[in-house]
């Protein structure tokens, strides 16, 4: 069996480090706690991580990659039907919701907040991405497409942090309603 090559041992760590985070939490984490934990050797963690807010930021990175992966494979595998699309978003959503707010506790904390922010920044270019097949999909402008995904991403965010289910699917209601006016209107045409 071939030894795993530098970025596969790296990815190792963050995968360990997110499942660790998610089982203990942000604030009771320790490395020598992961360490012991997850069976990993110090000198390995900091080998490939700057510091510890590098190795916790770096898994909040991935479990938010994740997640938004997930999701948003969700939303176009549901396109054909909005309605249902929107009716069933927040099952969907509730399997990934403890990781949400794990992301964005870490995305948000004045201690790694600002440096989560600055190395996601790629996730604009993948957003980026999705709205590029919503807009070959519907048929609308990017900017339709955009709103569309940041309006989505904004309610995901809000039921995973205030798990006020009524409420989120009433503006994802709005945001469906708005987004069928669109579509059969036919005001999404470039």
């Amino acid at each position: 069996m071939d030894a795993p090559d530098i970025s596969d041992k790296k990815k190792l760590i963050i995968t360990a480090t997110w499942k660790y985070l998610l089982k203990i939490g942000l604030a009771n984490a320790s490395i020598g706690d992961l360490c012991r934990e997850e069976k990993l050797a110090q000198s390995s963690l900091y080998y490939w991580f700057e510091n510890k807010d590098d190795i916790w930021i770096s898994a909040g990175k991935y479990g938010l990659a994740k997640v938004v992966d997930a999701l948003m494979s969700f939303t176009l595998e549901h396109v054909n039907d909005i309605r249902k699309y929107f009716d069933t978003l927040l099952d969907e959503v509730e399997k990934y919701k403890y990781e949400l707010r794990l992301a964005v506790q870490i995305t948000t904390s004045p201690v790694f907040g600002e440096r989560m922010r600055e190395k996601s920044k790629d996730f604009t270019f993948w957003y980026d991405k999705y709205a590029g097949e919503l807009n070959r999909i519907f048929g609308c402008t990017k900017l339709q497409a955009e709103i569309f995904i940041y309006s989505v991403i904004a309610d995901v965010i809000d039921y995973a942090i205030w798990d006020d289910r009524d409420k989120t699917q009433m503006l994802l209601d709005n945001l469906c309603a708005r987004t069928v006016n669109l579509l059969q209107r036919g005001e999404t045409k470039a």
